[in-house]
């Protein structure tokens, strides 16, 4: 047994050692920042004779997006859904998926001024115009087209594309809501009458096509939100197979082929948490966690909640008070008290009508959420994001 006494260092003796420490990394720091702009003129120089030789052109990882209309969830998903990418919506039945389709492409209708052509392809055949308007696609309404199959969906894009050139509006955002990928079957499997004959052929088919038109989305601008469902994992002798998606639900999967898990840029998976007490909120409705299992705007897999009516959709206003009451900025209870407003109690389902007739009350509640998201989910998520010369610049 060794007999050595531990070395004891004294608070200031710790203090001098960690100062000692934060300068080395300082002057590191300091260091690389002095080579970066060397890199970056040297890298310049590289892309533009790549272009030159090649022409190949970098991504500058931009995007535009076309919002949700739920400030929370647009913030998670780094501005909404991608245009130029396909966005993948995937959840258990009832949990919301097509409405959450929907509200988007009202949003980019509002967005883009009417300008945004838009296109509901309805495998389901389950939406009409009339829901379409209700769920605010309205700028101008559109007639969703039915009775398709997988080879249309992707005929309908390559129209789109064309259409676009002709016009000469290519730089001009459009956005088609596909519901959905599980239900829309091939030519092939509608006309076979064994379907054994026909098993596999829908992911082989997507193989191709998927890869093809996303290229031509991004090309054309345009914003592809598939609509799909959950599934079992299917366990087949002693082991399980090892999930592709290791933050999806336990014992979950999408149907389609992991062409789809490969290309999507936003993924998006949705599940009910719980309906809403109408005595309590006034109105039925639903409250679902969400989160982006692939996302390449913001960090992935951040869990919230959006709430909102089975007949006018999720509401932004709904999933924003419940984000103050998650923040304690709601103080909660039979009268609930908004802390930046403290003149006025209220009760839960009067909360919509006071913010809509009580100007001060709607000032300090749009304030109080905008700094719960900025404050709770962009400041505390966003950090990663940062590059090391932004950093470096921000601390000089």
């Amino acid at each position: 047994m060794s007999t050595e006494k531990p070395i004891e260092v004294t608070k200031d003796e710790q203090q001098e050692m960690i100062k000692s420490v934060q300068i080395e990394n300082d002057e590191e720091v300091e260091k690389i920042s002095e080579n970066l702009d060397e890199t970056k003129a040297l890298y310049e120089d590289f892309s533009n004779f790549l272009l030159k030789k090649t022409e190949m052109k970098p991504d500058k990882g931009e995007k535009m997006t076309i919002p949700t209309g739920l400030d929370l969830l647009d913030a998670i998903m780094g501005g909404g859904f991608a245009i130029g990418a396909l966005n993948i919506v995937v959840g258990a039945p009832g949990s919301g998926k097509t409405m959450l389709a929907i509200k988007a492409l009202g949003e980019g209708q509002r967005k883009y001024n009417g300008k945004m052509l838009a296109g509901f392809l309805d495998s389901e055949q389950s939406t009409t115009k009339i829901r379409l308007a209700n769920l605010g696609v309205n700028l101008p309404p559109i007639d969703p087209y039915d009775k398709i199959s997988v080879e249309k969906v992707f005929k309908f894009i390559e129209g789109l594309c064309l259409y676009k050139v002709d016009r000469d509006i290519i730089e001009t955002p459009s956005a088609v809501v596909w519901d959905s990928i599980a239900n829309t079957l091939s030519q092939k499997e509608k006309e076979t009458d064994d379907p054994n004959t026909v098993i596999g052929y829908k992911a082989r088919l997507l193989s191709i096509l998927v890869p093809k038109y996303v290229a031509k989305c991004a090309e054309h601008n345009i914003c592809l939100i598939a609509v799909n469902q959950l599934r079992e994992v299917l366990e087949m002798g002693r082991f399980a197979p090892a999930k592709d998606l290791k933050f999806m639900s336990a014992t979950k999967d999408m149907p389609g082929g992991q062409i789809l898990k490969y290309n999507s840029f936003h993924l998006i998976e949705m599940n009910v948490r719980k309906k809403l007490d109408a005595d309590k909120y006034g109105f039925d409705g639903v409250m679902v966690k969400l989160k982006c299992v692939k996302n390449k705007l913001f960090p992935p897999n951040i869990e919230i909640d959006i709430l909102g009516s089975f007949v006018t959709g999720f509401s932004n206003f709904w999933t924003n008070f419940h984000l103050l009451c998650e923040t304690k900025r709601i103080e909660t209870g039979p009268w609930n008290l908004l802390k930046a407003y403290p003149e006025k109690k209220f009760r839960t389902k009067d909360a919509k009508d006071l913010y809509d007739t009580n100007e001060d009350f709607r000032e300090a509640f749009d304030k109080a959420a905008k700094e719960a998201i900025q404050v709770d989910i962009i400041d505390r998520y966003n950090q990663e994001l940062v590059p090391l010369g932004e950093k470096t610049e921000n601390k000089k």
